[in-house]
């Protein structure tokens, strides 16, 4: 386990519906960039024609239903990278299921990896916050701060 504190490299993994969750994303990642945490953000466009609303930044990637195969795995070479890196924490900030991020999230080279609570997500993730149905991203990214703040490391 790695929290908040002791983690220097961070992953973050989101499904992008519309602007107010990117806006809400990129609040995250803000925050942890002020705390001098190497970040990369990569982002499932869920529509093919958000691509053009939202440009790239330094550490922003994005994908869509284009850059997965048949079964929904991610085939993109910004995906590939992004489970190659062997970050101290990865985040799925997911708050359904996502076939193709799920395959990020399995595949990545994380030390320590949080997401959403369910029975399945038990093989993926180190550390599982449950939501509640009604809970929105800003809600459970205020979750993950919360515990991943408070916990501490195994040393």
């Amino acid at each position: 386990m790695i929290n908040l504190t002791g983690a220097t490299s961070i992953g973050i993994l989101y499904p992008l519906y519309d602007l107010p969750d990117y806006n809400k994303v990129e609040a995250f990642v803000s925050g942890l960039q002020k705390k001098n945490k190497e970040l990369r953000v990569l982002g499932y466009l869920q529509h093919k024609d958000l691509a053009t609303r939202f440009l790239p930044k330094l550490s922003y990637d994005f994908f869509s239903q284009h850059d997965v195969n048949w079964y929904f795995k991610p085939v993109n070479i910004k995906v590939q990278g992004f489970i190659e890196k062997e970050f101290d924490l990865l985040i799925d900030l997911t708050l359904e299921e996502h076939l193709p991020l799920k395959f990020v999230a399995g595949l990545s080279r994380a030390r320590c990896k949080v997401g959403r609570f369910s029975e399945e997500n038990t093989r993926y993730y180190d550390l599982m916050i449950k939501v509640d149905k009604k809970q929105n991203l800003a809600e459970f990214i205020s979750q993950i701060q919360h515990y991943l703040t408070i916990i501490k490391p195994h040393e």
